[in-house]
């Protein structure tokens, strides 16, 4: 398992001995629980989201998105190329 928060360098990363590996910046914690060590990533997380300034996307960076959403959206249906066999779904007599 592996949890990133790359704005304030937060990781949580489990290691091979089954051990949580919590590291800010610096600061390393271990934890043997993944509950405790999820609960401790989450937490840190909303202070930093709370104490960093928001980034705000530049003009080009919002026309790449505008321009990769609008290309997904296009390609993301294609009744012709998805639609399998159709299936029988039974008879309209009874019994």
């Amino acid at each position: 398992m592996r949890m990133c928060f790359p704005p304030g360098n937060l990781h949580l990363e489990q290691k091979p001995q089954g051990v949580y590996e919590l590291r800010l910046r610096d600061q390393v914690t271990m934890f043997t629980s993944q509950r405790a060590a999820v609960k401790a990533f989450r937490d840190l997380r909303l202070r930093l989201e709370q104490e960093l300034p928001p980034h705000e996307p530049s003009i080009e960076e919002r026309q790449a998105l505008l321009h990769k959403v609008i290309a997904d959206s296009i390609v993301r249906h294609n009744s012709l190329r998805d639609a399998g066999p159709r299936q029988r779904t039974g008879t309209r007599t009874f019994g």
